[in-house]
């Protein structure tokens, strides 16, 4: 933790000299930052009074990235890594855990599913960049409010709202472009929206088709990444009431032939394709605000249906006149109810429930090329299989005078899995309490000191108990149990009309961790077995300076350590954060310098140094810089130029499969019609 700690008391240096110099006159507004955050507790903050660590990313802060998917957007966000074992993929580590140990909500609606494969995946880059309006991230165990899959912490991407015209009908459009030269990319989307008083209706098209990437110096050309995608969206609101709205929601995305590159530039692979790679969310909900009912004053009810179908085609190059194909379909039913009601001044009650049901539609085949034929194979995961959990949880907001609140919670929860385990039948069904006190002490206007002792879970899902996995090969364990944390945090935050600023310091233990073990040479099996420890430092800060400027920095770092063995946890990410100088010349001139970086990663669990990925050296350090600048020549156009990695670095994120990017332009031209 020596890196952890210095990063510690350098922030903490700077908040406390912030309270120690004068401040300016912007800074004494009557009132800090009141950006809104709602995932945090479920109910509408500012998130200099959220009781734990969140990050928001902005409209604003992803048109600066000037990125073509939702995970590069995410770079450098603090106590956040993206890991990319193709260009298809970007799978967020949060405080040391990724994968199916994070949970992905779209608009407050699970994208998660019992499917999702241990470690790093692609899930994140199926929703689609052009319908984000922000995201959210909460770090740390969120299982109270949010059940399983929650215990590194929550990604809730927020779609754009649309907007409803009180003074007659209003129309817009948007067409956009963009294009970049390190992966031959190009693509296109097209915007619209119409409001005619109590009628709101948005949506869009999207299509890109991304060639292959070329890394930095001396990386070249990485065959194979290329791959096609296309996408849509529609969002109608309608209003009711003026309290009560209805919401429909529809999202598609497609991805064609994703190379899982790492498996045939790493692996044993002659081809590995994800085709198809799709999502399909639809929702329906209604929300009220200020009822006053006996039971609630607002509420939401959510009806989901989410489809993901993923289907695998590979070639072993020991085989080359042979390729199996496999597909699993997996549809994902989904009732959920949010409740909230004050009681006097002091507390405000968050209750609700929610209920996902996933139904498996599985098949595999062979293809001898040479011949022409095919065979059929038993899938991985057993065509209708199906899995369900179910949950309800409870919170109280409770003021205790002006300056101190307190956040308990409590949630109960099931979950269900039936199918068959070669021939043997799994009939696994059990249940978790959870529960989570957050803290939040005004020390003065500007600072807040806010502290967690939360819960996690993570119930054993189908992926686990079929067992799918890189480079080796597995076999199922029904007997699985859930894997549960204690985290403890405490953190700083400061907030002022001109600096924002957040320090936080973490300790969560974990039981029954489920990894892989190896029973034979070249098998394994997943087993619950570990009792580890991370612990970590987040840590950043945003500062409006005069005329045009702000800075804007983020840190964050973990310690992984497996208790039973004293080993290092695998895929630790290392020491890593950004950096961004921004300047505002004008409304129609803007440039952005910013920086990426990372340290050396050496410390390696066994796991670790077998995986081609990372190997016995490591991964080194980097700091890459990109400069992007905006104009806007004319009323209602936008052009946005970036040049990435100007100094043509080799890199990538530490346990990635692909260099990232060497030095290259990217152009992102948008015209409002």
């Amino acid at each position: 933790m020596e890196r952890g700690s210095k990063a510690a008391r350098a922030l903490g240096v700077l908040l406390v000299s912030h309270l120690a110099v004068p401040v300016s006159q912007a800074a004494e507004a009557d009132s800090p930052a009141t950006e809104i955050v709602v995932t945090a507790t479920r109910t509408e903050r500012a998130v200099f009074d959220a009781p734990q660590a969140v990050n928001v990313v902005t409209q604003q802060m992803i048109a600066d990235a000037n990125v073509a998917n939702l995970p590069d957007a995410l770079v450098g966000e603090s106590g956040l890594l993206i890991q990319k074992s193709n260009t298809g993929g970007g799978s967020p580590f949060i405080r040391g855990l990724t994968g199916k140990q994070v949970l992905i909500l779209v608009d407050g609606v699970r994208v998660n599913n019992s499917y999702f494969r241990f470690g790093p995946h692609q899930y994140l880059n199926t929703i689609d960049l052009g319908d984000v309006s922000r995201v959210e991230v909460v770090h740390g165990p969120a299982s109270v409010l949010y059940g399983s899959d929650a215990l590194g912490g929550v990604i809730n991407v927020i779609t754009k709202p649309g907007a409803y015209a009180s003074d007659g009908p209003r129309s817009s459009a948007v067409l956009a472009l963009r294009g970049a030269s390190a992966d031959r990319s190009f693509g296109g989307r097209a915007q619209f929206e119409h409001a005619d008083g109590d009628l709101s209706l948005s949506g869009g098209l999207g299509v890109t088709s991304f060639g292959d990437l070329d890394g930095g110096a001396g990386v070249g050309r990485q065959v194979p990444t290329a791959y096609d995608e296309h996408s849509g969206n529609l969002k109608l609101r309608y209003r009711l009431a003026p309290n009560q709205d209805l919401v429909f929601l529809q999202q598609y995305l497609r991805q064609t032939d994703v190379p899982k590159t790492n498996e045939v530039v790493l692996g044993t692979k002659a081809k590995f394709n994800y085709e198809p790679q799709s999502k399909a969310l639809t929702y329906l909900e209604y929300r009220a605000s200020a009822l006053h009912t006996v039971l609630f004053d607002d509420l939401k009810l959510n009806l989901s249906y989410n489809r993901q179908r993923e289907g695998e085609e590979i070639i072993e190059r020991a085989t080359p006149t042979s390729e199996t194909r496999e597909l699993t379909d997996i549809g994902t039913l989904g009732f959920t109810g949010q409740f909230s009601r004050h009681l006097g001044d002091m507390h405000q009650l968050s209750y609700g429930f929610d209920h996902y049901r996933d139904r498996y539609d599985t098949r595999k085949r062979r293809l001898d090329l040479a011949a022409g034929t095919e065979s059929v194979l038993t899938p991985g995961t057993p065509d209708g299989a199906t899995y369900t959990t179910s949950g309800l949880y409870l919170q109280d907001e409770i003021s205790l005078g002006s300056q101190t609140q307190l956040v308990p919670g409590v949630r109960y929860a099931r979950f269900k899995a039936e199918g068959a385990v070669q021939g043997r039948p799994l009939d696994l069904a059990a249940s978790k309490v959870t529960a989570s006190v957050m803290g939040l002490q005004r020390l003065s206007r500007r600072l807040n000191l806010v502290g967690t002792v939360s819960q996690g879970y993570r119930a054993p899902n189908m992926e686990d108990f079929f067992g799918r996995v890189d480079f080796v090969s597995e076999i199922p364990n029904g007997d699985l149990r859930p894997e549960t944390s204690l985290n403890r945090e405490i953190g700083l935050k400061y907030a002022d009309a001109a600096t924002q600023a957040s320090l936080h310091y973490f300790v969560s233990t974990y039981r029954d961790l489920i990894t892989r073990v190896t029973v034979s040479p070249g098998v394994r099996q997943r087993q619950n077995l570990r009792r580890a420890r991370i612990s970590g430092v987040e840590a950043s800060v945003q500062h409006t300076l005069q005329a045009g400027w702000t800075l804007r920095g983020a840190l964050g770092t973990a310690r992984g350590e497996d208790q039973d063995t004293g080993l290092p946890l695998q895929r630790m990410p290392p020491l890593n954060g950004s950096a961004h100088l921004r300047y505002s010349a004008s409304p129609s001139l803007w440039a952005d310098l910013g920086a990426v970086f990372a340290a050396r990663q050496d410390r390696l669990s066994p796991e670790d140094l077998t995986d081609p990925r990372i190997g016995p050296a490591g991964t080194p350090g980097y700091g890459v810089l990109k400069l992007t600048v905006g104009y806007r020549p004319a009323a209602h156009h936008e052009l946005v130029v970036s040049v990435e990695n100007l100094g043509d670095l080799r890199y990538k994120s530490h346990g990635s499969g692909v260099y990232s990017p060497g030095r290259g332009l990217v152009l992102s031209y948008a015209v409002r019609l």
